[in-house]
């Protein structure tokens, strides 16, 4: 595939008439909401049509903002946010992973975690150019905490160069299964908190749950349930190492509902149990 890859999708015609007006920054400071999305890359959530409520921290505490056009929300790795989504909403999602873009046009109905109609579009190439740099910039910003009218010519210069390097050729492509098995993965680390099952991911793909194993176990080093297991032990190990939560909370911000479970998979996993891994953390800093 020599040719630019099509961006029919690509709602350039909605930045030229929604400019980035504003910025909301996701913190990490405090103990993420159950449910709350934070994942360990940097990304943007933009709202084409209607609104969403999402609960942020600010300052001090936490507070609730309403996302319109012309608002983007950044989450730097590891901050979160905790969307409502409302009925109407169109959104954009975009996930600067290490390996590709994870693209999402998201239509949502109601609640916390509701039936999410999505179209994704995910770019096996790593970034190159000026987007790299534009990333380290913002999450230096965030770390700053740098006020977040400053976001705003970072953030749609980043929208820019994005859609630039979008319409350029790429270079060797990734074979259909691999690019299928890169988008799953990207789908488990944005919801690992949830409940999902192998059914549950296949039927989000429009493939049978034999076909997931399959892409799995022909193309990948771990099985779905061992890479899913991955992803949610490596988010309880940041939690762990960050926040000063409970067991019981940590199990469940992982999708695990039996704590005893969590701490046994969390062993055999880690050769440790989560209260060890949590004190050697607290030593090596020291």
């Amino acid at each position: 595939m020599s040719e630019a890859y099509n961006l029919e999708w690509w709602p350039g015609a909605h930045f030229q008439k929604n400019p980035v007006q504003s910025v909301v920054v996701c913190g990490r400071r405090f103990n993420p909401p159950v449910f709350s999305h934070v994942v360990n890359f940097p990304r943007l959530e933009i709202p084409l049509k209607g609104s969403y409520t999402n609960q942020v921290e600010s300052g001090d505490g936490i507070k609730q903002v309403q996302i319109t056009p012309g608002t983007v929300l950044f989450a730097a790795p590891n901050c979160w946010n905790l969307p409502e989504w409302q009925p109407g909403l169109e959104l954009l999602t975009l996930q600067f992973g290490r390996e590709q873009f994870g693209i999402s046009l998201i239509a949502a109905q109601s609640g916390i975690y509701p039936d999410l109609q999505v179209r994704k579009h995910s770019l096996p190439r790593p970034l190159n150019g000026p987007l790299p740099h534009m990333l380290a910039v913002l999450q230096e910003m965030q770390a700053q905490n740098t006020p977040e009218r400053t976001y705003i010519p970072m953030v749609t210069a980043l929208i820019w160069a994005l859609e630039d390097q979008l319409r350029q050729p790429p270079g060797r492509p990734l074979g259909r299964a691999m690019s299928l098995l890169e988008e799953i993965k990207a789908y488990l680390q944005s919801h690992y908190q949830y409940e999902i099952t192998r059914d549950s991911v296949a039927q989000q793909f429009n493939i049978t749950p034999n076909h997931l194993s399959r892409l799995f176990r022909s193309h990948g080093q771990l099985t779905f349930n061992g890479y899913l297991t991955q992803v949610r032990i490596d988010r309880a190990k940041h939690l762990l190492h960050s926040y000063a939560l409970k067991l019981d909370d940590i199990a469940t911000r992982c999708g695990y509902h039996d704590t005893p479970y969590f701490c046994h998979v969390f062993k055999r996993l880690t050769k440790s149990t989560p209260q060890e891994f949590r004190l050697r953390e607290r030593q090596a800093q020291k």
